[in-house]
């Protein structure tokens, strides 16, 4: 895209555009699955750390003690970057080929709760997430033929 085409365009247009001409859709749709998982699991690091600190106030101070908390806010912009690279790769194919392969994030942030967070997780979830892995599996390989 030529600089004068993105002359007086908002910073994350400008942004978008020039990615989708050095980005493959895959790797713009993998980014975004990556960053938005690394952004939940900073989150939920950033709860659990300021969690102590939070009891007694109300919920819109709790809101706010939550959001000045550095990993919450660094997980809500990390996931704000792997949003760009969601728009990237949607702006290339269809949106209803794109989206199932989000189910990824299941895998990943469930991994993430149980290695980073201790959490339980129970057979019948995996169980769950496979099935859902599995269907998107079949979403994937229905499409063939067809432009994505």
């Amino acid at each position: 895209m030529e600089m004068e085409a993105l002359a007086g365009k908002p910073a994350t247009q400008v942004f978008i555009a020039k990615q989708a001409e050095t980005i493959s859709w895959h790797w713009s749709a993998f980014a975004a699955i990556a960053l938005a998982s690394t952004g939940h699991l900073l989150i939920k690091f950033g709860l659990v750390a300021s969690a102590h600190t939070a009891v007694g106030l109300s919920t819109l101070a709790k809101i706010g003690h939550y959001l000045l908390e550095p990993a919450v806010a660094a997980g809500l912009a990390i996931y704000g970057v792997g949003t760009l690279f969601w728009i990237s790769a949607v702006s290339r194919r269809d949106i209803s080929f794109l989206y199932p392969i989000t189910a990824l994030n299941y895998v990943i942030v469930s991994l993430g709760g149980k290695y980073f967070f201790g959490e339980t997780v129970s057979a019948a979830r995996w169980a769950g997430i496979a099935v859902v892995v599995f269907g998107v599996a079949l979403l994937q390989f229905s499409i063939k033929g067809e432009r994505a």
